[in-house]
């Protein structure tokens, strides 16, 4: 991109910050949790993810690579963020509730910061690095997809064990 193409002004800097502080309010109060819906945002982000890389060449083997690191770097991100992600069973109505942790909200918060300037670094250097800005583009989205659905399968297959325990415990 050239600098008369280039995006400039406050939206640039504005947009990531509402999303960073909508992300924020929306964590720091605990919510009540439902783990039968945990799986409709990692379906809807691999079926847009599968339908974008669909549309595309295939990568060659640097950058399929490259795609399998990012999305394990974002699975054991989602991984860490859906452990620190605390939820309690109450033990009269077995309702679950979930909130994130300050360290949790605080990794979200720079994975964001990193991929926003990756992907700034990205599109300035992608022709030296011999990549497509596309190519970019599409491992920050396996990062995104890597984080979603680790994150949601972690707090599913715990909540599964404490709502058992819960049950159990109250039917002794």
């Amino acid at each position: 991109m050239d600098a008369a193409q280039a995006p400039s002004g406050p939206w640039v800097y504005l947009i990531p910050l509402i999303a960073v502080a909508m992300i924020a309010l929306r964590n720091v109060r605990e919510r009540k949790l439902k783990v039968e819906r945990l799986w409709v945002s990692p379906v809807l982000f691999l079926a847009l993810t599968a339908l974008t890389l669909a549309h595309q060449p295939p990568p060659g083997p640097a950058m399929l690579a490259v795609d399998a690191a990012v999305l394990g770097l974002g699975a054991l991100a989602g991984w860490w963020r859906g452990r620190l992600t605390r939820i309690a069973v109450d033990p009269a109505t077995h309702a679950l509730t979930s909130k994130t942790s300050p360290l949790g909200m605080l990794l979200i918060l720079a994975i964001f910061a990193v991929r926003y300037a990756l992907r700034s670094f990205g599109a300035q250097t992608a022709g030296a690095l011999h990549v497509s800005a596309l190519q970019i583009t599409d491992a920050l989205m396996l990062l995104a997809v890597g984080i979603v659905c680790t994150q949601r399968l972690e707090i599913a297959l715990r909540a599964t064990r404490l709502l058992s325990e819960a049950r159990a415990a109250n039917s002794q």
